[in-house]
């Protein structure tokens, strides 16, 4: 280690140098420090011909002899930067961000899967934190102790409650580091958060995409438009304009405005066409002239004047009077 740059390679090699060969053999595929995914006990066992029980004496012998052994500045070193990034922010950190954070100061460090294998082996032995894997709530973590994971639950109990009255993510580093632990929590692709069970900031499907898109263009869209929007923010997954059409047409949420136009109801969008839209305003107002009921539709509606002109001038829907407006014809 030079300049305070961390090789966890050469730090894992001088932790397990001096163990004998069966005791190393078993820690490198327990924790996957041979570039490996972790082994399980019973597949450890099965490989050295052993019951599970043996290999878990093995291990636990092995970690007992690191543990009463353990001596160089470099393993400490790294055991008090960890420490310290976690005392900055709360006491924890999510294992993928911890990996992120320490990636400046390796050397020669493998991938990021191969550096959280390594790093969790050295702090698990020289006992400067203490890993959490992910649960049904929460990611895998870091964290110093008990009482700093009591804070944060506590932490974001209240914020998921006061989330009804206030959406606003945390601005410091402790609540956004809290929040980042935590599978309630996310950011939408429009960077807002918000409860992961919320539709708008989880959208799960291609009706919730529809909402939400619509929601922040604040207009009516084409569905193929749509679903092109759509396709750009859910990174990965495969939209069909046809598939987002059809939720459009199923949910009441949506309302048609125009040839495969949709928009959102709760804007209080006047649905139909052209000429359905002109014979609603010449119905409630009575005869108008072409600018006048032109006015009313565009003030609802975003038509072109020479489409509304041109419907205008249908002498099966609109008669047009003496004095140059315009009534719907009788049936």
């Amino acid at each position: 280690m030079k300049n305070n740059n961390y090789n966890l390679n050469k730090i894992v090699g001088g932790v397990l140098a001096g163990l004998p060969s069966n005791q190393k053999e078993v820690l490198e595929r327990r924790y996957g420090l041979n570039n490996k995914a972790e082994v399980t006990l019973a597949e450890v066992g099965e490989d050295f011909g052993v019951t599970r029980e043996r290999i878990r004496q093995i291990e636990a012998l092995a970690l007992k002899g690191i543990k009463k052994n353990l001596a160089g500045n470099d393993v400490q070193q790294f055991g008090r930067l960890v420490t310290d990034r976690l005392k900055s922010v709360g006491g924890l950190m999510r294992d993928d961000d911890l990996v992120n954070k320490l990636q400046p100061v390796l050397v020669d460090a493998g991938s990021s899967d191969a550096v959280s294998r390594q790093a969790r082996f050295v702090l698990e032995v020289t006992g400067a934190a203490k890993y959490s894997p992910a649960e049904r709530n929460f990611y895998a973590h870091w964290y110093l102790n008990e009482s700093d994971r009591r804070k944060a639950r506590m932490y974001l109990d209240r914020l998921a409650v006061n989330l009804e009255n206030n959406n606003r993510p945390p601005q410091d580093p402790t609540g956004l580091n809290y929040v980042a632990i935590s599978k309630k929590f996310k950011f939408n692709a429009y960077g807002d958060f918000g409860l992961n069970s919320d539709s708008e900031v989880n959208p799960r499907g291609a009706r919730d995409w529809a909402y939400l898109v619509l929601k922040k263009e604040n207009r009516p869209l084409h569905f193929v438009k749509l679903s092109n929007k759509i396709g750009q923010l859910r990174k990965g997954v495969a939209t069909h304009f046809q598939t987002v059409h059809n939720e459009l047409i199923k949910d009441d949420r949506f309302v048609l405005v125009g040839r495969g136009t949709y928009g959102l109801r709760e804007f209080g969008l006047l649905p139909g066409t052209a000429k359905e839209v002109l014979g609603h305003f010449l119905k409630k107002h009575g005869p108008l002239k072409s600018q006048e009921v032109i006015k009313l539709v565009t003030a609802e509606r975003t038509f072109k004047e020479n489409t509304l002109l041109f419907n205008l001038r249908d002498k099966k829907y609109f008669a047009r009077l003496d004095d140059g407006r315009y009534t719907v014809r009788e049936a």
